[in-house]
């Protein structure tokens, strides 16, 4: 080989992967339907929304075929949390499902479903892989398309090794399956919900070197309450340090107190584009009562109901729940916000968040 074509050569290597497999059911029926024109229209909507709900969590999409999808996480680049990341695209995946389907029902009078199955484990990752070419290959990307057929339709199964790997989800019962190909049954459970936010992880030990900072964060919320006046406090270190674990400290201190605070939660995520409000949304979502599973129109009436309950002495309750859900990537279309001069939305936005925060603490401290 010449010293230019192993240059050029893709590099393989081992890795651990978490391969990610979605595929519509009922397609067929679906094909008969529709002429060919109609049914590319149909796809390319549904794989479009797919591939962004995959990579806002870093995921790349390998290929589609015919009408499944299947993505990597872990390649090219490989990140501590991708087995969460797959788990976490998967929901977005199924709930992003339901916007789809409402369009299409306007469109082509038809609604899709989808199975999806995650695996997680070694593989052979090809680096530069040419279009075309796998960039994953072995028993773990089979065994991932197996359980994507092995699923229910909406339904989402995980691998054994992927449910070991998260923390922060909630799941079904375990299921031995006899998988195609498969000599031995394959353990695999339904993900029921969940972020992998680490708040979620239950920690026993306890915690050395931080008396000092929890001092600190505790003398700023006695103060912050008896004043009623807002404090922000910004942690920040290497990875590692225990950043999570003080503030989870601070909070189970802070709960049982005389005047025990709201607490809210919300992520800044180190990955994916438009997710400048996801701490907000969070929060919200979180406020509202709006599971990872509800649908669109259920998690608007949420945000609705939010703003006749909660938002009653706002100058314009509904106005301003509308820009609250505009702010999740959800609009009321009694009260449209994506037309609108992007500098007023933003200031709708601004000023609803402002009455949402100022009446929580009106209630209670929050943080």
């Amino acid at each position: 080989m010449h010293g230019d074509d192993a240059a050029s050569a893709p590099l393989d290597e081992r890795r651990v992967v978490s391969v990610l497999f979605a595929d519509v059911t009922g397609s067929t029926t679906i094909g008969e339907r529709l002429d060919p024109e109609q049914l590319r229209e149909v796809l390319a909507t549904y794989f479009g929304a797919m591939r962004e709900e995959i990579e806002a969590e870093g995921g790349t999409v390998e290929k589609f075929i015919g009408d499944a999808v299947m993505a990597a996480f872990g390649v090219p680049a490989a990140h501590e949390d991708d087995p969460a990341r797959a788990l976490r695209a998967s929901l977005r995946m199924r709930n992003r499902l339901a916007a789809v389907n409402a369009e299409l029902a306007a469109s082509h009078d038809l609604s899709l479903r989808m199975r999806i199955g995650v695996n997680t484990g070694q593989v052979l990752a090809t680096g530069g892989a040419a279009p075309g070419e796998p960039m994953v290959t072995g028993d773990v990307v089979t065994t991932a398309s197996r359980l994507q057929s092995a699923a229910e339709p909406d339904e989402i199964l995980a691998a054994e090794r992927t449910r070991r790997a998260v923390r922060g989800f909630r799941f079904g019962d375990r299921r031995h399956l006899s998988l195609k190909g498969k000599r031995e049954p394959v353990t695999a459970s339904p993900v029921l919900g969940g972020s992998g936010d680490a708040a979620d992880v239950g920690l026993s030990a306890p915690m050395v070197g931080r008396a000092a900072e929890l001092l600190l964060l505790q003398t700023m919320f006695r103060r912050s309450a008896v004043e009623r006046r807002p404090h922000v406090v910004t942690i920040y270190g290497d990875p590692g340090v225990g950043k999570s674990r003080l503030t989870q400290e601070f909070v189970r201190w802070a709960e049982p107190q005389d005047e025990g605070p709201r607490v809210l939660r919300g992520r800044c995520l180190p990955y994916g584009d438009g997710i400048t409000y996801w701490p907000l949304s969070e929060i919200l979502r979180g406020v509202a009562g709006i599971a990872d599973t509800d649908p669109p129109a259920v998690a608007l009436g949420n945000i609705r109901e939010l703003g006749r309950s909660l938002l009653e002495r706002a100058a314009d309750p509904a106005r301003t729940a509308a820009a609250l859900a505009f702010t999740t990537g959800l609009e009321d279309p009694d009260l449209p916000l994506s037309g609108a001069d992007p500098k007023q939305v933003r200031a709708q936005m601004h000023g609803a968040w402002r009455a949402f925060f100022s009446t929580l603490a009106d209630e209670r401290p929050v943080i």
